[in-house]
């Protein structure tokens, strides 16, 4: 053995498996359903698997019917049930007696796990990386079993989904269910606390075995592994401190626990060696010698680490206890030494967004000179800092974060959950967009996302647990305890600067829980911890940084202390395939919108934009905090980063719920092929120059039905067809081009001939060219000249020919596609004319064979799904559409290395083939080789490092334009009501709000406070409570208050089809309720009566 290895061993775990999808629920039912013929349950060693499925891992059952159902507010419609997996294991003689440890990187939801027909533990919170402790039940001399059955239920179409399982002899794991709505028919034993963030609108459920799984083997005295659920324990801390940037030079500190199971006390010696990118070693530090004492544990592990407190037994029912009836999230790791160490590291090569670069620290425990255990981290080394005038820094350079929101399932289509390498893809592309940031949303990202985020410069805003608002009791402290995981598996991750402690609002005693966790778990790793909403003074003062929603409530005396960070805004939506109001085949988006500030609801859109339109509304509300960052033009001084929603196309909650299959607020579609909005944000977002015309110029020349649309009218919900039709006018179109802050003036030439100069943007980034001719085939060229005169940038768009010919460009990791049974390929079709140009109007369909040691997973087509009279998703079929003339498939390897080859047809074009050789690898049970990345590549020396959005004078004065309107926020019980994106505006002491949206809601909470109904024909509001009716009208300055005159500040009116009423004039009406308006935040308080 390798002495520098040591002892230890780490294993892929992901090949060998058997599957079979339940498809019963609860637990006890799945296992009674899939019993075999001899009446053994699956997780038996002698049970009878012939005929399940051979599969490796990541892997899903939702592949097959994510995006294939129209999407609802529910979010996708695929299965979420219970499956099963199984897999044998051997360890070699050189494991006998050492420990052996499972370690999990996440599931959705719950893992019971089983070895030898014993269970071995379980866990229920469906989030952070987790692991068990096999030791007590391996066989060291013969063949072992792993059994798990794992559930994916969740809320919203579900009637029955999982719940916790308490800590007591008496509850039976997996039996606990929770119901939103026949919570009557669940018997009261069987009742417990649902997970809050286990939901399948907000984080949408991916069912299986979807992250990698490690077995660990280590001698008796060891490092420990950084996961608390449920072994208890927190591994190694790797951090800086005393930076010297200019010098380059650190103090690097490894602090890391050791248990000894030897019986007996034992010293030993820490050593931590680090070494650069490409292996060279470049420090090495020894720890004094520590005494380790005997660890004592009992002789098995517990199967859950729920705090036994947390519920108390009452009978047949388990009652969850208040907050003060139970003792502090538990920190402390179980009979471990924690070692430290420093070291002064010279010639360091720091993080950051612009230089990623990672080092592998692999920290050593020596007992008499032997290497017993080695644990490897690959981390960064930056500084950190906030200064209010400056704003935020890393490594004393002042950093703008700019980037998306996105769900942490982070789901693609036709493949469901990607290999890791696809993850680098993302990391990839969002860098490519000129992005540097990501805030994972509700719930902590995978591992492999995070690791991605680290090689490509992705600073990430990383939560734990969470849905939409507070939560007290049982619910609160699960929020706590899944913080706690997510800290210490994390903590060595350089790309995260912020810890969320929630989507919504807290209280300033749960803000202060949250801080002091942080503070004990990760007291040195130049991270903030904060949450969304925090708007009163007392809570942000417990807080380290605040997130906001819309930029309706910063302020100035939360930036001058700490980062506040823009978490999502852009929540519309708009699909690939539409480019404009002037592209065939439809000139139009064929859809069925609800019309402005309609309600949203199954079977209606709430969006009627085109890519062109999603395009502009990036420009517009980008332009808000760019302008509104530190030293932004604004001179408001508030952000520090800005998230938009979302990243990707996803089966989240959708608003298109009439025309589409996903929810369409991405940059890039479910298979990350790039929208027109990506090209918007690349432009943006940039750092440097750079000008792009939105769209295409292939547009027709007049004619026949060119230019035809479909005309539509409002019956009073939706906007319907007539069944009449106009015309466009191609010869009076307006051409979008953007360009980033640096541009000050864009030339526009059609076929070399001047059409236009714009040295006017609006919204600081678009500069519009009207009444455009269109059908002016050739060649569109924008020259954008930045604010000394110089030609800076420069876009040219040619028109394509005909179709001629498609072309089949495969993807693979960087060491090809591995013949493991679970990687993945894809390859992209393109439609090209004769001289190699994309054909942005082919829409056609393209079928697909493949040969070979392969498995076509087939792509995927918005707009396209099954039900309501539609039958035509292509998810896992052996056809796509082109859509605007590109389209992505994917193929699954086999486990036999060979050649695949994939041929393409489409309609009047030879067919075309790809080929792929797939690569030998090790799929042993126990296999070393870990799954591949897709790494980028480093320069020898770190580029330089200089903030790119200084403020341009000259372009603050041209392009930044005041608000007309000073916005505000409407806060229910601290909770902001969905008002469409329609805002709420202070002026004069009095705030005029779409009044119908936040009486909903506050209906919603409190039913029996007030009832009102809306005559959307007269525009009239009646509002009932307490005895007193108030009528509002549209143009009357006055309400009526029992028949009674009440003169208003302003008259009601309507806008984008909302009905807009001085609020605070109606809502104290309301009994019970207070309301006032919170100057330092921009905020209106709506509070509702105690109970």
């Amino acid at each position: 053995m390798n002495t520098q290895e040591g002892k230890s061993q780490v294993y892929n775990f992901n090949y060998g498996w058997t599957f079979k999808v339940a498809d019963a629920f609860p637990l006890a039912a799945a296992l009674e359903a899939w019993k075999d013929k001899a009446g053994r349950y699956f997780y038996e060693k002698e049970y009878d698997e012939q005929a399940w499925e051979a599969v490796g891992l990541p892997h899903t059952y939702n592949d097959k019917d994510l995006f294939v159902d129209r999407i609802k507010d529910a979010g996708s419609g695929q299965k979420r049930t219970f499956s099963f997996y199984r897999k044998w294991f051997r360890l070699p003689t050189s494991h006998h007696g050492k420990k052996v440890l499972i370690e999990f990187e996440g599931i959705r939801q719950t893992c019971y796990l089983y070895i030898n027909g014993i269970m071995a533990g379980y866990y229920e919170a469906g989030i952070a990386p987790f692991a068990f402790d096999l030791t007590p039940y391996v066989n060291y001399d013969g063949d072992n079993l792993i059994a798990i059955a794992t559930d994916s239920t969740s809320t919203r179409d579900l009637d029955f989904f999982v719940a916790e399982t308490p800590n007591h002899p008496d509850a039976a794991p997996g039996a606990f269910i929770d119901s939103l709505t026949e919570q009557e028919h669940i018997p009261e034993s069987a009742r417990s606390v649902r997970y809050f963030w286990n939901c399948n609108d907000f984080n949408p459920s991916v069912g299986g075995l979807t992250r990698r799984i490690r077995l660990h083997v280590k001698p008796k005295l060891y490092i420990t592994l950084p996961v608390y659920s449920n072994l208890r324990t927190k591994g190694v801390y790797i951090f800086g401190s005393d930076y010297d940037i200019p010098q380059r030079k650190a103090v690097i500190h490894v602090h890391a626990e050791v248990r000894n199971e030897t019986g007996s006390g034992k010293s030993v010696v820490l050593e931590s060696v680090i070494c650069d990118h490409q292996g060279r070693e470049i420090s090495r530090s020894l720890s004094g010698l520590n005494l380790i004492p005997a660890a004592k544990l009992p002789a098995a592990p517990p199967l859950a680490i729920t705090p036994e407190d947390a519920y108390r037994k009452d009978g047949e029912k388990f009652i969850p206890l208040s907050e003060d009836e139970v003792a502090p999230t538990a920190t402390e790791s179980v009979e471990v030494t924690v070692v430290k160490h420093s070291a002064v590291v010279a010639g360091l090569r720091f993080w950051s967004p612009d230089d990623p670069y990672l080092y592998t620290v692999h920290t050593r425990l020596m007992l008499d000179g032997e290497v017993l255990d080695t644990v490897t981290t690959v981390t960064g080394f930056r500084k950190v800092a906030y200064d209010g005038d400056e704003g935020l820094k890393i490594n004393d350079t002042r950093v703008w974060l700019t980037g998306y929101a996105q769900r942490s399932s982070n789901e693609w289509a036709a493949v469901g959950i990607p290999a890791d390498w696809l993850r680098d893809l993302d990391a990839k592309l969002i860098r490519e967009s000129n992005a540097n940031h990501i805030r994972w949303m509700h719930v902590a990202a995978s591992p492999a996302d995070i690791r991605s985020c680290d090689r490509y410069g992705v600073v990430s805003t990383q939560p734990a647990g969470d849905k939409e608002h507070e939560n007290t009791g049982r619910q609160w402290d699960q929020r706590m305890e899944v913080m706690r995981d997510i800290i210490i598996y994390f903590r060595n991750n350089p790309s995260i600067l912020f810890w969320e402690a929630g989507n919504n609002s807290i209280s300033k005693e749960h803000m202060r829980e949250m801080r002091l966790l942080k503070e004990q778990l990760d007291p040195d790793g130049g991270r903030f911890m904060g949450c969304r909403t925090l708007n009163t003074e007392d809570v942000v003062r417990e807080a380290e940084y605040v997130g906001t929603m819309l930029n309706r409530h910063a302020g100035r005396f939360q930036s001058a202390n700490m980062p506040v960070t823009e978490t999502e805004y852009l929540r519309e939506e708009a699909p690939r395939r539409v480019w404009d109001d002037f592209s065939p085949p439809d000139y139009d988006y064929d859809n069925l919108w609800l019309g402005r500030g309609g309600r949203k609801q199954p079977g209606g859109d709430c969006y009627d934009l085109t890519s062109e339109e999603l395009s502009l509304y990036a420009a517009r509300g980008y332009a808000e905090f760019f302008n509104d960052r530190i030293g932004g033009a604004s001179g408001k001084n508030f952000y520090a980063a800005a998230a938009a929603l979302c990243w990707t196309d996803s089966a989240q909650h959708g608003r298109q719920a009439a025309s589409e299959n996903a929810r369409m607020s991405g940059r890039v579609d479910p298979v990350r092929i790039k929208k027109q909005s990506f090209e918007a944000f690349r432009t943006i977002q940039s750092p440097v120059p750079m000008v792009k015309i939105i769209g295409h110029w292939n547009y027709p020349q007049e004619g026949g039905d060119n230019y035809r649309y479909a005309q539509k009218e409002f019956d009073g919900t939706h906007w319907r067809k007539t069944g009449e039709y106009g015309f466009r006018n191609p010869k009076d179109k307006t051409v979008y081009v953007l360009g980033s802050y640096a541009i000050a003036r864009v030339e526009l030439f059609i076929n070399g001939k001047p059409a236009g100069v714009c040295d006017k943007p609006v919204d600081t980034f678009v500069f519009p060219f009207e009444h455009v001719d269109i059908t002016q085939s050739g060649s569109i060229v924008a020259k954008a000249y930045d604010y000394k005169g110089k030609l800076a940038a420069e876009d040219v768009i040619e028109t394509a020919s005909a179709p001629s010919r498609l072309r089949l460009t495969p993807f693979t990791g960087d060491r090809g596609l591995l013949a493991d049974g679970a990687d993945i390929a894809y390859v992209d079709v393109e439609v090209l004319d004769e001289q190699g140009r994309l054909c942005p109007l082919a829409y056609d369909r393209i079928d697909f064979t493949l040969e070979g040691e392969g498995v076509f997973l087939g792509g995927y087509n918005s707009g396209r799904f099954n039900g309501f009279g539609k039958a035509d998703s292509v998810i896992h079929r052996n056809h796509v559409y082109a859509e605007c003339g590109t389209n992505r498939v994917f193929i699954r390897s086999t486990r036999r290395a060979g050649e695949i080859r994939l041929t393409a047809r489409m309609k009047d074009l030879p067919p075309v083939t790809a080929a792929i050789h797939s690569q030998a690898a090790d799929t042993a049970a126990l296999a070393r080789e870990q799954l591949q990345c897709l790494a980028p590549v480093h320069g020898d020396h770190a580029p330089s490092s200089t903030y790119p959005f200084e403020a341009i004078p000259e372009a603050d004065a041209a392009k930044y334009v005041p608000e007309d309107k000073m916005y505000c926020k409407v806060l229910v019980d601290g909770q902001e009501p969905d008002t469409r994106g329609i805002l709420s505006v202070y002026n004069h002491g009095s705030i005029y709000s779409p009044i119908l949206f936040i009486l909903e809601r506050i209906k919603n909470m409190r039913p029996e406070l007030f009832d009102y109904a809306y005559d959307a024909a007269k525009a009239v509001l009646i509002l009932t409570s307490g005895g007193t009716t108030v009528t509002a009208e549209k143009g009357r300055t006055h309400l009526l208050v029992n028949g009674e005159e009440n003169l208003l500040n302003g008259e009601p009116y309507i806008h984008r089809d909302a009905f807009i009423v001085e609020i605070n004039a109606v809502i104290s009406y309301i009994k019970g309720v207070v309301a006032y308006y919170d100057d330092n935040v921009r905020v209106f308080r709506i509070e509702l009566p105690i109970k």
